[in-house]
């Protein structure tokens, strides 16, 4: 399995691509997060990727593009020790830095989800941080992950359902 560095990394190379393939016309199509469009989204996972930069040491704008919050988080992760000890989170407060990096991961993780099905391309997330955000968000107080502006209530799945399947309906979203 692979460390929460690796996770976000193969994450944020996933979202880059679909990222990259963003046409001019595709800014305004839907996205399964019906809060948002395209464009509305990207600025989301921008947003908490620099957010949850700067926890950690990182110095991108939450209102800058994406290849700045990617070479942010990149930055901040690299260093020695960046996910040994604790920070505070404004709406979480005190948590070890290594959580912090993987609700990163996981809100990138389902956007990137998001923003496939919105462009209408590969869909298929990385196996290893698949299964690691899925452990995670099963490991979250229903009161954080239910919160306002967080997931949808949880859809049933069968059984037999793949890891990728039950982490999308266990965050609401239908594949």
């Amino acid at each position: 399995m692979s460390g929460p560095v690796e996770n976000w990394q193969q994450v944020a190379e996933a979202f880059d691509e679909r990222y990259r393939a963003i046409g001019k016309t595709q800014w305004e199509a839907v996205t399964p997060c019906t809060e948002w469009n395209v464009h509305g989204l990207v600025a989301h996972a921008v947003g908490v990727q620099a957010m949850f930069a700067g926890a950690l040491g990182g110095t991108a704008a939450p209102e800058g593009d994406w290849p700045a919050a990617r070479a942010s988080m990149a930055e901040a992760i690299a260093k020695p020790g960046a996910l040994e000890g604790m920070v505070t989170h404004p709406a979480l407060g005190e948590m070890p830095r290594g959580v912090v990096l993987g609700i990163a991961t996981t809100d990138l993780l389902i956007h990137t989800w998001d923003l496939a099905r919105a462009l209408g391309t590969d869909d298929q997330m990385p196996a290893g941080p698949v299964a690691a955000a899925y452990e995670g968000l099963q490991q979250m107080p229903a009161e954080v992950i239910r919160a306002s502006g967080r997931f949808s209530a949880a859809l049933e799945t069968p059984a037999d359902a793949d890891v990728q399947t039950k982490m999308l309906a266990f965050a609401g979203r239908k594949r």
